[in-house]
């Protein structure tokens, strides 16, 4: 059986004046994604460089509304989450009933949801009667995950030797190497004499203090007491790293250790490690932090054994290497994931490490910082976004040209352009059928495949994981058109009771298969022989069509001249069972998940 049209109802209220509907069409995705590890943040979509456009499409009856029809009002506001409306602000602008928005209005919106309502009054001219409606769509923003803000410093050497005539031997300069992640080196400073952190001064070494390098030479003027701290600032006061570097002097030669004091030297390459933690002070991810050591008599290496004191709670020695008299050694500690480190309220605290040399014993501190923020985004994956629209609107007149549907995803704030497959569905029968061969991001669909209303879904697979969406398409102008009305309206409350729809089918604004009687829960009065009624059962959950005998009511055989097939798709456009037929049928509120969009094909 050829199929004359097709009706779809998402249940909303309606009005016994001339049905005025519309809805609104955007250029651009429901979505944007906000990237905070670049200054300033970026947008994807970028409102600014491509505007969002919102048009409503405005329809009475099934006549289309031309935006400039006689009559016709239109108005827009704008709400943020779920506070009141307002007025729209700069960079909204309206045109001829077009909303464009031509700035990243989401970045100020605190809730990450902004909606935009369209008020439309239309002047009806033959009822001298004003219908007024609204329509509105949300746009959310998803904000990426903030990387971990690290920073780490390393150097070639930690120590400047000086012989017994206070020569100095060996390294001649230390190369300090900066490793940071999520925030920008603002200056290297040292500790000066008062214990304050200063700019490291200019010197022909270093042509900037900002830079990922700093070399230091014993004759800069940072060192104290044959000491000098160093420290890597960032822009992020809590995100920083030090280390030391000293001057040791040699004893008496021949005598090595004999004075005992001061002749003992243990050098630790990393005094302190900042720690990234979520916002609850819990270790974002797995983290391996490397302490390398020396020892010396005098100004001679020596071999260096060390021994790691109480750990805090998450954290284990990976390894722990000696030193010899011509290698460093190192301690390798691991924080594990989600550790609390103590406690989720605890900052910092310090590790003691016990070095042994030549039988003597030296105990040194290694300090650990949590640093919470960027906690967001421990696992390490960006949000994943998926949409179809149609950029050239949703309706075809007359089952005649083609709509463009297009389907775009955002790993981040990435468009997703490799490493996704594509398939794309067609709603039909009551269930989704793959269309052959339409495997890429866009579909093109041609007018004469829309009886009515036409639903499309396109599958996006990407990373081993699905994502979907769905739309409709609308032809507005079939020689059969049909409407979804129902008795009780198109809402229930609270699970409770049930609504009866049916559909009326006009050609040439004629009814055709109207319906056969009325429709209610008691028998109409004073029938006739050969009446008909639509009997309500809400306890059974049933309409039946009967016929009046004459002196009783009892189930007719007899059918409308149409056949009515339904459908139901579920909140997430998801084709459920449903085996409901007939011009009338019951909806039980139990049918009803939320939302439930109904659906009938109505055939000859």
């Amino acid at each position: 059986m050829a199929i004359l049209t097709s009706s779809q109802q998402t249940f909303v209220d309606i009005t016994d004046q001339r049905k005025l509907s519309a809805y609104i069409t955007s250029n651009l995705p429901k979505s944007q994604i906000e990237d905070p590890n670049v200054l300033p943040h970026t947008y994807a979509p970028d409102w600014a460089s491509t505007p969002l456009v919102l048009t409503p499409v405005v329809f009475l009856d099934q006549t289309n509304l031309a935006l400039d029809a006689s009559g016709l009002t239109i108005s827009w506001k704008r709400k943020e989450g779920n506070g009141a409306e307002a007025a729209l602000t700069s960079g909204e602008s309206v045109s001829k009933g077009v909303l464009t928005v031509k700035a990243n209005k989401l970045a100020a919106a605190t809730s990450g949801m902004l909606t935009y309502l369209c008020y439309i009054s239309y002047y009806d001219s033959e009822t001298k009667n004003t219908v007024n409606i609204s329509a509105d769509i949300t746009y959310t923003l998803i904000r990426n995950a903030q990387n971990a803000r690290l920073a780490y410093l390393s150097a070639d050497t930690y120590v400047f030797k000086y012989d017994t005539n206070s020569a100095l031997v060996g390294a001649k300069q230390a190369t300090l190497t900066a490793q940071v992640q999520g925030v920008t080196i603002t200056a290297w400073q040292y500790k000066d004499s008062s214990g304050a952190w200063k700019d490291y001064p200019t010197t022909s070494d270093n042509a900037s203090i900002s830079g990922g390098t700093l070399v230091v030479k014993p004759e800069h003027a940072v060192f104290f007491n044959g000491l000098a701290q160093i420290k890597l600032a960032t822009d992020d006061p809590d995100v920083y790293d030090t280390t030391s570097i000293t001057k040791i002097y040699d004893g008496s030669q021949g005598e090595p250790g004999a004075a005992g004091t001061g002749g003992l030297s243990v050098i630790l390459g990393n005094e302190a490690q900042n720690i990234a933690c979520t916002s609850g002070g819990l270790v974002a991810t797995a983290t391996e932090v490397t302490i390398p050591f020396m020892g010396y008599l005098g100004i001679k290496q020596t071999a260096c054994t060390c021994k790691v004191g109480t750990l805090p709670s998450g954290v284990t020695v990976k390894s722990n290497t000696a030193a010899t008299a011509s290698k460093a050694g190192s301690v390798v500690l691991s924080f594990a994931a989600n550790a609390t480190l103590g406690g989720a309220t605890v900052l910092n605290g310090t590790i003691d490490l016990t070095f042994t040399i030549s039988g003597a014993s030296v105990v040194k501190k290694f300090a650990w910082t949590k640093s919470n923020k960027g906690s967001n985004g421990a696992s390490g994956a960006n949000a994943i976004v998926f949409s179809v629209y149609a950029p050239e609107g949703t309706v075809v007149i007359n089952q005649s040209g083609s709509l463009a549907l297009a389907a775009v995803g955002y790993d981040g704030a990435s468009e997703i352009t490799t490493g996704a497959t594509y398939q794309w569905a067609k709603y039909t029968g009551g269930k989704w059928t793959d269309i052959s061969g339409e495997t890429s991001s866009t579909l093109s669909v041609s007018g004469a495949d829309i009886v009515n209303i036409q639903s499309y879904r396109c599958t996006m697979t990407y990373k081993g994981n699905t994502y979907e969406d769905v739309i409709t398409v609308e032809d507005k102008s079939d020689p059969y058109v049909s409407e979804m009305l129902s008795i009780g309206g198109f809402t229930v409350k609270n699970n409770l009771g049930g609504v009866v729809p049916y559909v009326i089918v006009r050609t040439n604004q004629k009814e055709v298969d109207p319906l056969l009687g009325t429709i209610s829960e008691t028998a109409p009065s004073n029938p006739k022989s050969g009446d008909y009624w639509y009997q309500v059962d809400h306890s059974g959950q049933t309409v039946t069509l009967m016929k009046y005998s004459g002196s009783a009511w009892a189930a007719a055989t007899e059918k409308q001249s149409l056949t009515y097939t339904w459908y139901a798709q579920d909140k997430d456009g998801h084709a459920t069972e449903f085996d409901k037929t007939g011009k009338v049928i019951y909806l039980s509120a139990a049918d009803i998940d939320s939302i439930l969009t109904l659906q009938c094909d109505v055939s000859n």
